[in-house]
């Protein structure tokens, strides 16, 4: 009933991925609806975004969902609203999100005169010694991630919790209305 008529092909799903035909704006719009409507409290969901966002600083990519839904879980944050805290780190914002975990992680350890001295990257390199080629980035982006993360947690934790309890108040109060006007057809009926 609500599948396509025409199925999209593989290229259009990561069309859509990439670049939703109806704009980032609605795609960003519709995933804050979801996140808000989610159950549990206004806190909890709060937590869960902002330990997204937390993690969205660190440096270890392919571990943001793992790493998120963690500190959610041991917060006692939502998880699934952790998920989507992550994207507080997207193509738009790791440019700077890097840059300032980088020098941060440097001033923090006290190496910014180092912070240059990078070893020639080239693919043999990482055969080789991997861990030795990436210490010397990983590890100040690392701690400076933690500087950068708490500063991302609480810029998204706060407004986050505004607009939940906003929105589950206004719903408690919407939905208390429609109670008091099915009790007062009731009592009218009798």
């Amino acid at each position: 009933m609500f599948k396509r008529r025409k199925p999209q092909s593989t290229l259009e799903k990561w069309q859509q991925f990439i670049w939703p035909r109806e704009g980032w704006t609605r795609a960003l719009k519709y995933t804050w609806q979801r996140t808000i409507r989610l159950n549990g409290s206004a806190h909890s969901i709060a937590l869960g975004l902002a330990a997204g966002a937390f993690v969205s600083a660190s440096p270890f990519m392919g571990m943001h969902l793992l790493i998120a839904a963690l500190i959610a879980w041991l917060l006692g944050g939502n998880i699934i609203a952790s998920a989507v805290g992550t994207w507080a780190g997207n193509p738009i914002s790791f440019p700077f999100i890097w840059l300032a975990t980088f020098n941060i992680g440097h001033l923090i350890l006290g190496t910014e005169d180092k912070a240059g001295d990078l070893p020639e990257l080239s693919l043999g390199l990482f055969i080789d010694a991997p861990i030795e080629a990436l210490l010397p980035v990983i590890l100040p982006m690392a701690i400076g991630g933690v500087v950068v993360g708490i500063v991302m947690a609480v810029a998204t934790y706060y407004p986050s919790l505004w607009g939940v309890r906003f929105y589950q108040k206004r719903r408690r109060d919407k939905l208390d209305r429609a109670q008091a006007g099915i009790d007062n057809e009731a009592s009218g009926h009798e």
